[in-house]
C-alpha cells in the first residue's frame, strides 16, 4: 500500500515512487505481481493523473 503524507514537501510522484522501489527492494512486493494504473493508483490517493505521450 502506498501512502502519501500531504504535510511532506517532496512530491507526491517522487514519494509513491520511492515506497515502490523501497517495496520491490525488500521483496515485499511479490515476483510477477502486477500493478494497477497510474490512473487507479491516482484515483485511490486522492491525486492528479495524467499521461505522458
Amino acid at each position: 500500500m502506498i501512502v502519501i503524507d500531504a504535510g511532506s514537501p517532496v512530491p507526491p510522484f517522487e514519494r509513491s515512487r520511492a515506497q515502490l522501489a523501497r517495496r520491490i527492494q525488500d521483496r515485499t512486493l511479490a515476483v510477477g505481481s502486477r500493478l494497477p494504473t497510474i490512473h487507479r493508483v491516482a484515483g485511490d490517493l486522492g491525486l492528479a493523473a495524467f499521461s505522458i505521450k
